[in-house]
C-alpha cells in the first residue's frame, strides 16, 4: 500500500512540475512572466483537487481489488493508457501559452478569468464528489447498492463531469486552440468511459442501477 500511494503522489507532484516548467521561458530575462494570475490560480487549483485527490483514496488503497475498482480498470482495462496519452499531450497546452501563443486573440482577460472561476467551481465540485467517493469505498465498497447520495444525486458520473468541464476551464484560461482540441478529445474518452462503466455498473447493481438511471442524468442534469 505504501509504495503505491508514494508512486502515486511521485508521479501527481512530477507532473505538476513539469506542468509548470513548460511555462518557463529559460532563455529570457523574465522567465516566470508566463506565470501570471491567470495560470498561478490554475495550478493552485490543481495542486489543491490533487492533493485531495490522493488524501481521500487511502481507503482504495487497501486492496489491489479496491484499487482497480477505483480507477475503473475492471471495468476499462485499456483506459488508463488513453488518460496518460491525453495527460501527456495537455503539456502542450502549457508550453502553448508559455512560447508558441499560436491563437493570441483568444488571450484575453474576460474568458481566462472565466476559465479560472469555472476551474474554481470545478475543484469543490471534484473535492464534494472524492469525499463522498471515498467514504463509499471505505465503508460501503463490498454493498450491492449504488452510491445516490452527494453529487451523485444529481449526476451517475459527477468524476468525469469534472474533469470534461475542467478542460474546457484549462482551454479558457490558457487561450490555446490546443486546449480546445484536447477538450473535445477528453470529451470523447471519458463519454466512451462512461458508456462502458454504465453497462459494468448494470452487472454489479441490476434493477437497482435501472432505477437509479431513470431518475438521473449521466453527466449533466436535463441535458445529457
Amino acid at each position: 500500500m505504501r509504495r503505491v500511494l508514494l508512486k502515486t503522489v511521485s508521479w501527481s507532484l512530477a507532473y505538476l512540475g513539469l506542468s509548470v516548467a513548460c511555462l518557463i521561458q529559460w532563455n529570457s530575462p523574465h522567465p516566470w512572466s508566463r506565470i501570471d494570475w491567470f495560470t498561478g490560480t490554475y495550478f493552485a487549483l490543481r495542486f489543491l483537487g490533487s492533493s485531495h485527490s490522493v488524501i481521500s483514496s487511502l481507503g482504495a488503497f487497501r486492496s489491489k481489488a479496491l484499487r482497480h475498482e477505483w480507477w475503473a480498470m475492471d471495468s476499462d482495462p485499456q483506459g488508463p493508457r488513453w488518460v496518460m496519452v491525453l495527460m501527456a499531450l495537455d503539456l502542450l497546452v502549457f508550453f502553448d501559452y508559455g512560447h508558441w501563443r499560436l491563437a493570441l486573440p483568444l488571450s484575453r482577460p474576460a474568458p481566462q478569468t472565466a476559465g479560472v472561476g469555472l476551474y474554481l467551481g470545478v475543484t469543490f465540485w471534484q473535492i464534494w464528489t472524492d469525499s463522498y467517493l471515498a467514504r463509499y469505498f471505505s465503508h460501503n465498497g463490498q454493498s450491492l447498492t449504488p452510491m445516490n447520495y452527494g453529487p451523485y444525486r444529481y449526476v451517475r458520473h459527477p468524476r468525469y463531469a469534472a474533469a470534461i468541464i475542467g478542460k474546457v476551464a484549462m482551454a479558457l484560461t490558457f487561450a490555446s486552440i490546443f486546449g480546445w482540441l484536447l477538450a473535445l478529445a477528453w470529451g470523447m474518452l471519458l463519454i466512451n468511459k462512461i458508456s462502458i462503466e454504465e453497462k459494468h455498473l448494470r452487472k454489479i447493481f441490476g434493477s437497482e442501477y435501472e432505477s437509479y438511471a431513470r431518475i438521473t442524468a449521466k453527466v449533466l442534469p436535463g441535458i445529457y
